[in-house]
């Protein structure tokens, strides 16, 4: 019989910390390519309202 490895509770913290961050990093790439695009379209509509506003 294989012999049985119990987790501590400081083990299972650690990996739920750790897994917790990593998702929390992906979505925060998602969130920073969003608003790069969004800084991106706002710029370019503030240009077309810049122009329409001198003529």
């Amino acid at each position: 019989m294989a012999a049985v490895r119990k987790r501590s509770k400081i083990q299972n913290i650690m990996t739920q910390f750790s897994y917790e961050h990593r998702r929390l990093d992906k979505q925060l790439s998602k969130i920073r390519k969003n608003t790069d695009e969004l800084a991106h379209m706002l710029d370019s509509l503030g240009d077309k309202k810049g122009t329409e506003k001198k003529n």
